[in-house]
């Protein structure tokens, strides 16, 4: 009965999910494969190609590593990846998915949304762009054919030392190009503990776990269940501490004013997507004294800091895709509140289940926290000693796979907390 009752709200959140709402009813308006919602759709499968490094043979599929991760796409879904990767000038999309949308539409009776002229110019122009040479794979004759393959034998063998000097004269697997991820130190090791997730969790002498009443006499008979995830800087997890209620309410609030997330610079906030990208909305302060301040009281109990002057509740949603690239939260020098100081704690509740991606990844740390719902992921930002920055709390949301993710962040200031140094002075 717990089953079919926790079945019966997950069906309920999606028929009542205004975005889903919208975005199916665009579709149907449609009846085709063109739009800014297949835009985004096709960007999002791309940054999770290279980030995951997933071939287009498996993310058609709906697989990876054995995993289902959604539905299988046919030869026209191919095409139509193959077509926006040209438009965003990314010859190994282009490749990638031509080649695929190819061998499905000969599998599948050459359906008619596939033109085979335009796909050839696909390859064959990839090709000589990348360097591998998928012509003699196909068995394709029209129009442009000869005028195409006559092109790319002339200038393949021109092109093909020069460009990347990949020296693959035969090559069909470009999986060498996504197993390559240009980004620093710490962006590697964020997308390797994000590709492997739980099977690098390991314990350590700092993992510990118990039950606390931090000297609460209420909390006798309820303790918060906290277990210990780094020493320095400061990492816990305390489970069970969100309840089915409170999430229901903070979803159902949230929905109808959600927004793309957006990056500050400077004084600006700009939309970036591929260094983050989900919807966002800021809890107002009416709505938060009168629904939750039961929850503020429960955030002092367990991290014993003061909410007072705390930053309002964010509440984010992860769809297919979304992330946030490894950052700090708290401000950079010089733009701190002019009243309260930095962002000294940061407290994150997992408002969903994420089964085996959506985790949040500390890369500096080797540390990953997986997305379990109704429990706070709570961190240091901050030394308490002095009020500067912990550099070992860069984190960040790794990309979802499957699935929906919602979080809910609120961050603790300086002021107001008993600390051992004037912020004010820092």
């Amino acid at each position: 009965m717990t089953q079919m009752h926790q079945h019966f709200f997950k069906s309920d959140d999606l028929i009542k999910n205004k975005q889903s709402i919208e975005a199916l009813k665009d579709i149907d308006d449609h009846k085709d494969l063109s739009g800014d919602h297949i835009l985004w759709a096709h960007r999002a499968l791309r940054r999770l190609q290279l980030f995951y490094a997933i071939p287009a043979s498996d993310m058609s599929a709906g697989r990876i590593n054995e995993k289902v991760i959604g539905d299988r796409m046919d030869a026209c879904e191919c095409y139509v990846m193959a077509k926006y990767c040209l438009e965003g000038n990314d010859p190994y999309g282009v490749l990638d998915w031509a080649f695929e949308a190819y061998q499905k539409w000969e599998s599948h009776g050459r359906p008619e949304c596939v033109d085979p002229d335009i796909l050839n110019y696909y390859i064959v122009s990839s090709s000589v762009y990348t360097g591998f040479d998928l012509t003699s794979l196909l068995n394709l004759s029209g129009s442009n054919y000869q005028e195409y393959t006559e092109k790319f034998v002339f200038y393949y063998p021109l092109m093909k030392n020069e460009l990347f000097e990949l020296e693959k004269e035969s090559a069909v697997d470009i999986m060498e190009v996504y197993n390559y991820f240009d980004g620093s130190e710490d962006i590697n090791e964020f997308r390797n503990l994000c590709k492997h997730g739980v099977s690098l969790r390991t314990l350590t002498k700092y993992s510990k776990c118990r039950y606390q009443t931090n000297n609460l006499f209420y909390r006798i008979l309820m303790p918060f269940k906290e277990e210990d995830i780094n020493s320095e800087p400061l990492i816990k997890i305390y489970h069970d501490v969100l309840y089915d209620d409170e999430i229901l309410k903070i979803k159902t609030m949230s929905l109808a004013n959600m927004s793309d997330a957006k990056l500050k610079t400077g004084n600006d906030f700009i939309l970036r997507e591929r260094s983050r990208s989900g919807q966002v909305y800021w809890m107002n302060k009416v709505d938060a004294i009168e629904y939750f301040d039961a929850l503020n009281t429960r955030i002092e109990s367990f991290t014993g800091f003061s909410t007072k002057t705390a930053e309002r509740y964010q509440i984010v949603n992860y769809g297919l895709g979304g992330h946030y690239f490894p950052h700090h939260d708290p401000y950079k020098k010089g733009n701190e509140h002019v009243k309260f100081g930095n962002r000294l704690v940061t407290v994150l509740f997992y408002l969903t289940d994420v089964q085996n991606d959506g985790y949040t990844s500390f890369p500096m740390l080797n540390i990953i926290a997986p997305a379990e719902k109704g429990s706070a992921l709570v961190w240091n930002n901050l030394h308490m000693s002095d009020g500067q920055l912990c550099y070992e709390s860069l984190h960040g949301a790794c990309p979802l796979l499957k699935g929906n993710k919602w979080i809910m962040t609120r961050w603790l200031y300086e002021e107001g907390q008993h600390l051992p140094y004037n912020w004010k002075n820092k």
